[in-house]
């Protein structure tokens, strides 16, 4: 449990965050995409995060693109060794076939994420994604958090494939 009633290392993230994002990448076309994404402490009170992010297609609406079908999905946990205020864990898994870990390096309310380690499923469709990176940054002040991501594959060296801009979605009391 954490120590001497410090404030959760990662208590800046805690909360629900939605907004919009566009990829892309060499391979396939530019795309636009509505996201949440949710982070909950463990109630236990272990060095734990539970995480999870959905996007939604964005499409066409009368006067402006509203979110359309299910597009991605992954759900995980954020460790804290030790209750670092330094490094955490990302382990994440995903219905593509594809679990992860990366390792982040936490500076203020930014986490800049690395592979340490990716598995898929037998009948995970190739190319084989072989990296990622991740830039979190969250303006607790602003109630905005975006971020980057970037991936390589079997057939492409690490490229820039995600932006997002996300706002804090306010807790009914």
């Amino acid at each position: 449990m954490a120590t001497d009633n410090k404030p959760h290392p990662l208590e800046f993230l805690i909360g629900t965050w939605s907004g919009q994002g566009k990829g892309f990448y060499p391979t396939i076309p530019s795309f636009e995409f509505f996201e949440e994404l949710t982070f909950v402490k463990d109630p236990a009170g272990r060095p734990v995060v539970a995480y999870t992010q959905k996007t939604k297609r964005a499409v066409a609406g009368e006067s402006k693109a509203v979110p359309g079908p299910p597009m991605h999905a992954e759900s995980g946990f954020i460790r804290l060794p030790q209750w670092s205020n330094e490094t955490c864990e990302l382990i994440l898994s995903q219905p593509t076939g594809v679990a992860s870990v990366e390792v982040g390096k936490i500076h203020g309310t930014t986490i800049d994420w690395e592979t340490a380690g990716i598995v898929r499923s037998p009948s995970a469709k190739p190319p084989h994604v072989t990296q990622f990176t991740r830039k979190w940054i969250v303006d607790p002040a602003a109630k905005t958090f975006s971020y980057t991501f970037s991936m390589a594959t079997d057939d492409t060296t690490l490229q820039p494939h995600l932006e997002v801009q996300l706002h804090k979605v306010e807790n009914a009391t």
